[in-house]
């Protein structure tokens, strides 16, 4: 089995400093210390399917902490870069990787937020499963496990043939709206992504079943607890 894995090193920076997430204002994260959050839960995911799954996989990925060095800090060997990236990464190098890795992987598995599942959906258009490592401030697709242990075992799940894939739905706060007080999520679009109701989000579900105030206050909560471990 060939996996597909791309970090978005930048996803999640944006929250830790106040910014509300980090698109289009990544310098500016940077600016305030914002420190990477996405590569150490990519690492966590990798090392719990460590432990999970004993398939064989080659793993195709990006140079550095867009993929590399997650995978060999976490003990995996058999890997092919294919993409290499400055920094900070861009959306254009999440996208330029996803082209490169179209026809040589099975499933492309991400780690970042819903702006990094959009990025990824323009490029798979329904082509190829993804799985999303959640990273980011802001989550509402129905491709991301509800943590990192989570999507492990639902990637090993799938490598075991035990999961099928479907439609899910791609969903995203404005985060412009965002940090003027206005709260818009919307649909961007549909992917292919698994089908596993207890340890994979839906997003039409989320979106449907929690009001604002109630995602307000979840997100206040998140906030709170960054603050403490501070």
């Amino acid at each position: 089995m060939r996996i597909g894995f791309i970090v978005n090193p930048i996803a999640g920076m944006g929250g830790r400093v106040g910014l509300k997430g980090t698109d289009g204002v990544v310098d500016e994260a940077i600016k305030r210390g914002a420190k990477p959050v996405s590569p150490e839960r990519a690492k966590e995911m990798l090392r719990h399917f460590r432990e999970m799954c004993d398939k064989k996989v080659k793993w195709v990925t990006c140079s550095g902490d867009m993929g590399e060095n997650e995978l060999r800090e976490a003990g995996f060997d058999d890997i092919e870069v294919i993409y290499s990236s400055g920094y900070p990464t861009t959306a254009d190098d999440t996208k330029k990787a996803c082209e490169l890795m179209m026809e040589k992987v099975d499933i492309i598995v991400f780690c970042g937020g819903d702006g990094t599942a959009r990025d990824i959906t323009e490029i798979t258009d329904m082509k190829k499963p993804i799985l999303g490592i959640p990273s980011g401030v802001k989550m509402h697709s129905g491709v991301f496990g509800i943590n990192p242990r989570a999507t492990a075992k639902s990637l090993c799940e799938y490598l075991e043939r035990n999961l099928d894939i479907g439609e899910v739905e791609i969903m995203d706060l404005d985060e412009e709206l965002y940090r003027k007080g206005e709260w818009k999520v919307k649909l961007y679009g549909i992917a292919l992504g698994l089908i596993e109701p207890t340890y994979i989000q839906s997003g039409k579900a989320t979106f449907e079943s929690v009001s604002d105030e109630e995602m307000k206050e979840e997100i206040a909560e998140h906030i709170a607890e960054v603050m403490k471990e501070e």
